[in-house]
């Protein structure tokens, strides 16, 4: 009896693992031009803020912050972040599980990043105000878009997600964004070798 119950309860636990095991850190990366001198992370809903999580180490203009979060199945948060100049920003119920990044400040250029030749990979930087649902890809010329690229879901406004694309040879792109609207943004003959981040819109 304990031999054919010992493979339902190893089951059993292979099912739940997978959801704890959601890892819910991610990088806040500041596109401001002063300094984030306070920053607050909580599941979201709770009134209260907790602890300033940069603890006196203030992020500078185009610098980053890893936030880590307990792998303990929690995706949802509110994000508050407290500028050198006073302002305020915050994120409310955002899926740091789906997500890179979380960008604040957003009013400056995101900033290049350095990559190997020949790398068409790039980081997408959702600048508007609508989550963004699709966003494709495909090789300059071609009649077929291929498979959306978010397909672990949308991108909400003010993130950012790394866009990993094979190494092929090609550099040139045709790009297509869909937004929550529906609406979508068509750019051809992009050279994604040559970029590191991708501002839209």
């Amino acid at each position: 009896m304990i031999r054919r119950l010992l493979p339902a309860a190893l089951l059993a636990v292979l099912l739940v693992a997978p959801a704890l095991a959601a890892d819910a850190s991610f990088t806040l990366v500041n596109r401001a031009k002063v300094a984030v001198r306070s920053l607050f992370v909580t599941p979201a809903g709770d009134a209260n803020w907790g602890q300033n999580r940069l603890a006196g180490r203030p992020i500078p203009p185009g610098g980053s912050f890893l936030v880590k979060r307990r792998a303990d199945g929690n995706c949802i948060m509110d994000i508050r972040a407290v500028f050198a100049d006073g302002r305020t920003e915050e994120r409310k119920a955002l899926n740091t599980c789906e997500v890179d990044a979380v960008a604040v400040g957003m009013a400056a250029a995101p900033a290049a990043t350095g990559k190997e030749p020949n790398d068409p990979s790039v980081r997408l930087v959702n600048r508007g105000t609508q989550a963004i649902l699709e966003f494709y890809a495909a090789p300059a010329g071609r009649r077929d878009w291929g498979a959306n690229r978010l397909e672990a879901g949308p991108l909400p406004a003010a993130t950012e997600k790394l866009i990993r694309i094979a190494r092929t040879g090609d550099c040139l792109f045709d790009l297509r964004v869909v937004f929550a609207d529906h609406t979508a943004k068509e750019k051809r003959n992009t050279d994604l070798c040559k970029i590191g981040d991708l501002p839209i819109p």
